[in-house]
């Protein structure tokens, strides 16, 4: 896990003005800077939704780094990481780039080499490892549910869209899987808080609103 211990000072290959960075946010003594989000914007497969400002996208990153590192903080001490815990997430990674030459360009554009690359990584690799063994529930859907949702929502919204419904023993199974889906995120971001409430977070990102 990075440690950050102070404040670092960040210099553009290039002419021009030098660029300090700021806290963004500190869990515990643990410190997320701006450039940590401008990274993770960067590397990892997190994108910005339609209806998302680029303000409210910036602090949903934050939010993710704030959450990797209260995970490294809970579980790195339990958990060794091996090269294919790494391969994972730079799969993702490199999904994203484009092409290894591309990834290793970017890298590069934010004075890093491949070492600091595993190391900025290092919080989401071991989050990932964490959900994968920490978080893992078969979540059933009653009957009930899915023939309310049918009747209370998609039977709707195809009358709003002027459409022909189809029946329910052929939309049953599409409905449990979200359904399913969406009882999953829940009890995810509640277990993820009550982790995260383990820590002392203070958030340091001012918003212009």
């Amino acid at each position: 896990m990075l440690i950050k211990a102070l404040l670092a000072l960040f210099i553009l290959l290039q002419p021009g003005p030098i660029l300090v960075d700021k806290i963004a946010a500190t869990v515990n003594e643990e410190i997320i800077t701006i450039h940590d989000i401008e990274r993770a914007i960067a590397f990892f497969p997190l994108l910005r939704q339609n209806d998302e400002s680029e303000e409210d996208f910036y602090f949903r990153i934050l939010g993710e780094l704030i959450t990797y590192k209260a995970i490294a903080l809970e579980y790195s001490d339990e958990f060794n990481l091996s090269e294919e815990d790494f391969e994972i997430v730079q799969t993702q990674i490199l999904q994203k780039a484009g092409s290894l030459e591309k990834l290793l360009a970017v890298i590069s554009g934010f004075s890093m080499n491949w070492n600091d690359f595993e190391e900025f990584i290092r919080e989401k690799v071991l989050y990932e490892k964490v959900l994968r063994e920490k978080f893992q529930m078969e979540i059933t859907i009653p009957f009930n549910e899915i023939e309310e949702f049918f009747n209370l929502d998609y039977l709707p919204s195809q009358q709003r869209l002027g459409l022909e419904p189809r029946p329910l023993a052929e939309m049953a199974p599409g409905i449990e899987k979200y359904l399913r889906k969406l009882r999953t995120e829940k009890q995810l971001a509640a277990w993820l808080n009550d982790i995260r409430s383990n820590f002392k977070i203070e958030i340091k990102l001012r918003s212009r609103q």
